[in-house]
């Protein structure tokens, strides 16, 4: 692929690169805050799972000790203790000042003004452990003589990126009764996370400081200057391609341009009562040499954007009118419907063109009309009806193309002295359905009734629909019903047969 102004290029992948860069902090703390997140989940997980298994213990001691810190009291709990992944120790304190513990007669400190009820003579709550001066979880069993304490296992975070880097923190009732992997006092904290617990009334905290943060943002660059880079190269090659594709299409239509490769193909337009052919609409095919048909919304899109449309406009010009001729139409009120665009109305190019094509009387400008989409906007409505009213001069009369669906609606009939009102297949399409456009289509007939307005329905395929449309004073029919768009040889012999096959159809 050849790359086309290397300048923009370049210029779109330094803005790539320098945005993702740009964010990359954004992109580390995302980072960080997901990991945080998710390590939390599993740590709550496993602290439920220490606590509620303590509480099945305690209640376990409650129905097997005597309470009274004998040898064999203490042997259990000792026993219990070491086995136990999720108690540290377990105490007896009783009301007559005995206490005991799994390691011995030195216990923790109870501060009853923590804890919390989980049920009947069950709390949690928290705990001062004499040797390390940190407060712990444990979970509390009573009864009149004596209390059962059973000590969580403290939960550690794994060492990530550092040490002492990590702030985890187990609350319960707004203090702070756990606190692990930390210097406590650190001011150096960038980022943190809560989780609350669904089980239990406590809630965990992990913050992580700056140092902690520090790596991911580094390797976070580096991945930002990849997706940026990646980004970056990846809208260059779509622009690229999207310029390549624009230029072949040009070059392709330039070329059909110059092979004469643009035909019109002509859908009859008849009146429902008469079975007469009052006229054609001329439907641009581009017609390779190979026989090959490319469908006009494959090209005419692009052929508006970039002006060609006006060229093969004219090309379509020049055979509609040698088939007028053909068709002996001079002296009769029969027309071709040639569609235009808004830019054909802003200069006196196509009027120009069209005054030479009448080097004789074997056509008459009465026999040609134009259609104007409403799907696209008039943007110098003034211009407008300055080029029009030279047609007018002539007798060529503008039609509505797709009334009912774009930009100028009635506007356009009252400001540029449109002659005919095409009514759009959508609304057709809609007749015998309770669908809300069926109001539309009303709404467009009454007008065209009252601005004495002719109308021709487009997109007719069903004899229920021709009938409808005859019900409402609409009798200019184009559609399947009759005819498809057919090249100019074909539309010949369909005369020939035309009146026998539209008999049949409404007998």
């Amino acid at each position: 692929m050849k790359f086309q102004r290397p300048w923009a290029s370049a210029l779109l992948l330094l803005t790539c690169i320098t945005i993702t860069l740009t964010f990359h902090h954004h992109i580390a703390s995302f980072y960080v805050k997901h990991a945080i997140d998710s390590e939390l989940e599993f740590l709550l997980e496993k602290l439920e799972t220490h606590v509620g298994e303590a509480i099945d213990m305690n209640e376990q001691f409650m129905r097997d000790l005597t309470f009274d810190c004998s040898a064999s009291d203490i042997t259990k709990m000792q026993r219990a203790a070491f086995t136990s992944p999720h108690v540290r120790l377990f105490e007896i304190h009783t009301q007559s000042g005995k206490q005991c513990s799994s390691h011995g007669r030195a216990v923790e400190q109870s501060e009853e003004d923590s804890w919390h009820t989980l049920k009947d003579n069950v709390f949690i709550g928290s705990e001062l452990n004499n040797i390390t001066h940190t407060h712990d979880l444990a979970v509390i069993n009573t009864a009149p003589n004596y209390k059962l304490i059973a000590d969580i296992e403290p939960i550690h975070i794994p060492r990530a990126f550092c040490d002492e880097c990590a702030v985890l923190k187990v609350q319960l009732n707004n203090l702070d009764i756990l606190v692990s992997d930390i210097d406590s006092q650190t001011n150096d904290l960038a980022l943190s996370s809560f989780i609350y617990s669904d089980k239990y009334p406590f809630s965990l905290s992990l913050s992580v400081s700056k140092n902690y943060l520090s790596p991911v943002e580094h390797w976070s660059g580096a991945i930002s200057l990849g997706i940026g880079a990646t980004l970056g190269l990846l809208l260059v090659f779509a622009m690229q391609w999207l310029l390549s594709q624009n230029q072949t299409m040009e070059a392709l239509i330039k070329q059909g341009l110059q092979a004469h490769e643009f035909k019109p193909y002509y859908q009859p337009i008849l009146h429902s009562k008469s079975g007469k052919i009052v006229g054609c609409e001329v439907l641009v095919r581009w017609v390779k040499e190979d026989g090959t048909v490319i469908p006009p919304y494959q090209f005419i899109p692009f052929a508006e954007d970039s002006g060609l449309i006006i060229p093969i406009t004219e090309q379509l010009l020049y055979r509609v009118v040698r088939d007028i001729k053909k068709l002996n139409w001079a002296d009769t009120d029969k027309f071709m419907s040639v569609n235009i665009v808004p830019e054909h109305l802003y200069s006196n190019d196509l009027y120009d063109y069209i005054l030479s094509l009448k080097t004789d009387d074997s056509w008459s400008f009465n026999n040609l009309s134009l259609e104007i989409t409403e799907r696209r906007k008039i943007e110098d409505l003034q211009q407008a009806k300055v080029t029009l009213s030279k047609f007018y001069e002539m007798g060529i009369e503008l039609k509505l193309d797709d009334a009912g669906t774009g930009y100028g609606g009635f506007s356009y009939v009252q400001e540029l002295g449109i002659s005919t009102i095409k009514i759009d297949k959508m609304f057709v399409d809609v007749i015998g359905t309770d669908d809300m456009k069926s109001s539309v289509l009303s709404s467009i007939i009454a007008f065209a009734e009252a601005s004495s307005k002719k109308t021709i329905a487009e997109g007719v395929e069903t004899n229920e629909q021709v009938e409808y449309l005859a019900k409402h004073g609409v009798y200019k029919i184009q559609g399947y019903v009759y005819a498809k768009p057919m090249p100019f040889n074909e539309l010949v012999e369909w005369k020939k047969v035309a009146k026998n096959l539209i008999t049949m159809k409404h007998s």
